[in-house]
């Protein structure tokens, strides 16, 4: 079983749209998902309510403290990937799910606050000796000037608070789907799956998948078929 924290000192980073997404796009590719919430305002497990008593992914809402209890008990099920979203100023709660994760992914959107709020969230993955990597969030459609410029500026800040840190080569843009998505419980992938939001998650997860050692196989005799 693999498991991966989403995890932002900053809200509004988009912790809780990127988990639910990848967790969806990995059960269509044939994995047994989890979702565990440890944001008090439990949005990603009110999300997976919305879906109805018996889809999936399935989440739970628990307190920090339970984590690793109840990754065990998902070990024992049999689950592929485990998903934690995190809190904003996660504090305790970053920390522990970064030490559990055998990955961390931090959302990040271009602006100040959130380069303010990086070196934070860098300094729990530091403390619980883990290397993260960053997701570009919410970049503008066809602006891959500023989406170069950004990196370049990321680059740089990770240089001169000398964090290892790695950016992640697949990009989310803003999409309306992706705020559909937290309206309606259901992803592109599921409601628009020729779209162009559909594919970029897809590219996500099989990114992330390759990164995990995770299978992908289902994803690519789709693209096969298609």
């Amino acid at each position: 079983m693999k498991a991966v924290a989403v995890l932002s000192e900053k809200g509004g980073a988009g912790k809780t749209t990127v988990t639910v997404h990848l967790a969806v796009a990995a059960q269509l590719a044939g994995l047994d998902v989890a979702i565990i919430d440890l944001d008090p305002q439990t949005s990603a497990a009110d999300w997976a309510d919305q879906r109805g008593k018996d889809s999936v992914p399935e989440a739970v809402a628990i307190p920090p403290a339970r984590l690793d209890k109840l990754l065990g008990d998902l070990r024992t099920n049999g689950v592929d990937l485990v998903l934690i979203d995190t809190p904003r100023e996660a504090n305790n709660a970053g920390y522990i799910a970064s030490q559990a994760a055998n990955f961390v992914l931090i959302p990040f959107k271009r602006g100040g606050f959130d380069f303010r709020a990086l070196k934070r969230t860098l300094d729990l993955c530091r403390v619980a000796d883990k290397r993260p990597w960053l997701l570009l969030n919410g970049m503008r459609i066809g602006a891959t000037r500023i989406e170069a410029d950004t990196r370049e500026a990321l680059a740089a800040k990770i240089l001169d608070l000398k964090h290892e840190c790695d950016i992640a080569p697949v990009v989310f843009h803003e999409r309306t789907a992706y705020v559909t998505a937290s309206i309606t419980g259901k992803t592109a992938q599921e409601t628009e799956p020729s779209s162009d939001a559909a594919t970029e998650i897809e590219a996500l997860f099989v990114w992330l998948a390759g990164q995990l050692e995770l299978s992908t196989t289902p994803q690519r005799d789709r693209k096969a078929v298609a």
